[in-house]
């Protein structure tokens, strides 16, 4: 009931951004999304014994989002190489903590590559201009990606559910089973169709079976590779920030993988048009 609540509450509230006259309301949900699961993120590496800065990460992770959305992608690198400069300038700070500055710079730097970069890639998304033949193009592009999101985690928890026999990765995940895996496969590649015939007339039917294909399997490894993560530091969820959801990293972690694809197929499906 909890998780039905809150999905109650939340939906609404992304549909609002997603198809806002403004791209900024969604902006401003990815980049409070982000932080807050960058600050997750930093929590899981402190339970391995490393000592982010996260001062510094989520400057960046802000900074980050901010070039996405002024279109200047390049400045990414520079923001990138100003976090390392500055988060071994911080664990130097720190002779005391000598064994583990290694470990405490290289989480605060791959914490926002990880949340923050793959995360601006929606916020690039959203800025994207309308074409000559498809108006609300940005907010099709962002719907239809999170219906195919949605769908394989919806296909792969049923289809498990339903005849899920097989250990996908047991030491990883060991509620996952190949068969849901498969059928969160499928169900991404009919989210793409569906969309098209709904609300995305536009959408080439090969274009939303690749979307789907590719989405199917990245949002399924991005989901493996954060359970991961929080096994490995030794939590079941994240947070409890979203109830019966975990936190927003556990949220985010099918998002995070598969957002690139949606901002270069966008980029695409622009000079198409």
């Amino acid at each position: 009931m909890k998780r039905i609540l809150t999905a109650l509450v939340a939906l609404p509230i992304l549909l609002f951004a997603v198809w806002s006259s403004s791209p900024y309301p969604f902006v401003l949900l990815t980049a409070i999304a982000v932080v807050l699961a960058l600050g997750e993120f930093y929590r899981l590496a402190s339970n391995v014994e490393c000592a982010p800065v996260p001062i510094f990460g989520y400057i960046a992770a802000l900074l980050v989002i901010a070039c996405f959305v002024l279109d200047r992608s390049v400045w990414i690198i520079a923001v990138m190489a100003a976090l390392a400069i500055a988060s071994l300038a911080a664990v130097l700070s720190r002779p005391e903590q000598m064994n583990r500055s290694l470990a405490s710079a290289a989480a605060t730097v791959f914490g926002v590559v990880y949340v923050a970069l793959l995360g601006g890639f929606l916020a690039g998304v959203r800025m994207t201009a309308d074409s000559s033949a498809t108006t609300h193009l940005a907010s099709r592009l962002i719907t239809l990606f999170f219906a195919m999101v949605m769908m394989t985690d919806t296909g792969a928890y049923y289809t498990g559910r339903a005849i899920g026999r097989h250990k996908l990765a047991p030491r990883v995940s060991p509620g996952k089973t190949i068969e849901g895996a498969i059928g969160g496969f499928i169900a991404a590649l009919a989210a793409g169709p569906l969309c098209k015939l709904a609300f995305f007339p536009q959408l080439p039917l090969a274009d939303s079976l690749l979307l789907g294909a590719s989405i199917g399997i990245l949002g399924q490894v991005g989901d493996l590779a954060e359970s991961m993560l929080k096994r490995g530091s030794g939590v079941k969820d994240s947070s409890n920030l979203l109830p019966g959801h975990g936190g927003m990293l556990d949220r985010l972690d099918s998002i995070l993988f598969c957002a690139p694809v949606i901002y270069y197929y966008s980029r695409f499906f622009s000079l198409a048009q």
